[in-house]
């Protein structure tokens, strides 16, 4: 099972990686281990209101901090049992 996306501009500059709702029940509800080669961290799917969609569609944007990231990057975060594996293709 894999989770994976392009990374955006805003993505990168604000330091996450955005989770898409359809896709939250591939992490956890709580933090979780996420590692990149050696690094390895305690993250958590979190959350921040938005009205992107005008005042009467407001929702939430599901994110997952990360830093190192840049625009154009593409991403799969891969889970084996509930070990999660981040890995960035420039």
């Amino acid at each position: 099972m894999s989770y994976s996306r392009k990374i955006s501009s805003k993505e990168a500059e604000s330091g996450f990686i955005f989770v898409l709702k359809s896709k939250l029940s591939f992490f956890p509800e709580d933090t979780f281990k996420l590692s990149q080669g050696d690094l390895s961290k305690d993250v958590k799917v979190e959350s921040y209101p938005c009205t992107c969609r005008g005042p009467d569609t407001p929702h939430e944007h599901y994110y997952i901090s990360w830093d190192s990231l840049e625009g154009g990057d593409k991403i799969e975060i891969t889970k084996n049992n509930m070990e999660y594996s981040l890995k960035i293709i420039k």
